[in-house]
Formats: structure tokens, sequence, C-alpha cells
């Protein structure tokens, strides 16, 4: 292994790779798409960016508030029944 592989295992492994390449992982994180080890490679990461962990936390409150959003909305009477004829019509 050359020197410049060996220090970016050990950059990585110490949390200070590139932001760039934490969003990904964020946003696994915040939709529970994550491995334990993916959770911990980003812990290790955000004690050393504040950056990112703002964005971890962007990221935490724009889905709970989408999920409250959805929660609280009201369909209207006969959407269900609009869309299905819709559906219909452009079949045939």
């Amino acid at each position: 292994m050359g020197i410049k592989k060996t220090f970016n295992n050990l950059k990585y492994r110490a949390g200070m790779g590139n932001c760039s390449e934490y969003i990904d992982l964020i946003h696994d994180v915040v939709d529970n798409q994550s491995t334990p080890a993916q959770e911990e490679y980003l812990r290790r990461h955000l004690k050393l960016c504040l950056k990112c962990l703002d964005e971890l936390n962007l990221e935490k409150e724009l889905k709970k508030a989408i999920q409250l959003k959805l929660v609280n909305q009201e369909v209207p009477a006969g959407l269900a029944e609009s869309i299905k004829n819709k559906i219909q019509k452009s079949s045939s």
C-alpha cells in the first residue's frame, strides 16, 4: 500500500474526509438507510466539522417538517375517484 493510500485510509478512519463525501451518508442516516458502521464513520467526521453537523440537523428538521405537513394534510372528498376517472379516460 502506498503512502498516499495509507494517508487517505487514516484520514477517513479519523473522520477527516472531504465534506462532499459525507453528504450522501447524511441523507442515508436521516432516512434510516445506514449501517451502524456508517453512522460511526459519520459521527467521527461530525466531531470535527460544524458544516456537516449543520447539514445533518437541517436535513433532520426538514424531514420532520415534511412528515408533519403530510400527516396533517386533509385529502379533498372525491379526489381518489377523480384520479381513477382521469386514469381510465387517459388509458382508453
